[in-house]
């Protein structure tokens, strides 16, 4: 069955599938920890190859990643039961053009550092292509704006592009004092008082 596929086609098409397998564990953690053996480099290759015997298509490779993801109360084992996925109807796994400007318009409006649901990655990148404040404040008027990104989104992943929502959206904020008497305190008594004489 290997011989007929290039040995490029075989390494790419493993590669597709560690990046899966990775995905999984990220997602499943413990679940996919007891279950490690299944998911060596080894069977990798032997997922690789029965992708490429099913002949599916980009598109359904990502409609059976999501449904792996984000579907399942275990993950998946076997290559054939993801091969399932793929093939499940040709069910529109993407949010409405509506619905995804919604979840934005939401989620870009939230303040702080707070767990998000944007349902689907492509509303998440979607969002940081057009940018948080202006969803934030957007109206219904936004709407043609924000459909024309997103569309372009949905063909990119369609395509096989893989976006992730990162775990924290936040950069860590630290705060240290300045300490009476260091360079950063010297610095800033003469500011003030520069600031003072110009004043008066």
């Amino acid at each position: 069955m290997e011989s007929k596929y290039s040995p490029a086609a075989i390494q790419t098409a493993t590669a597709r599938v560690l990046n899966l397998f990775a995905e999984l564990k990220e997602e499943y953690g413990a679940l996919f920890d007891n279950k490690e053996h299944r998911y060596t480099p080894a069977k990798a290759r032997e997922w690789a190859v029965e992708l490429l015997e099913s002949g599916i298509n980009a598109e359904q490779y990502q409609r059976g990643r999501w449904q792996a993801m984000k579907q399942q109360d275990y993950p998946v084992e076997r290559a054939y039961k993801f091969i399932q996925l793929c093939k499940l109807g040709e069910i529109d796994t993407y949010p409405t053009a509506n619905d995804a400007f919604t979840v934005a318009c939401t989620n870009c409006g939230m303040k702080g550092d707070i767990e998000r649901d944007w349902k689907h990655e492509v509303v998440y990148e979607a969002a940081n292509r057009i940018g948080w404040g202006n969803l934030a404040s957007a109206t219904e008027y936004f709407f043609k704006t924000f459909k024309q990104v997103y569309e372009q989104v949905v063909s990119e992943h369609k395509a096989g592009k893989t976006f992730v929502i990162p775990q924290s959206h936040q950069v860590a904020y630290e705060h240290t004092p300045v300490q009476a008497g260091s360079e950063a305190d010297k610095k800033i008594s003469e500011q003030l008082a520069e600031l003072r004489r110009v004043a008066v």
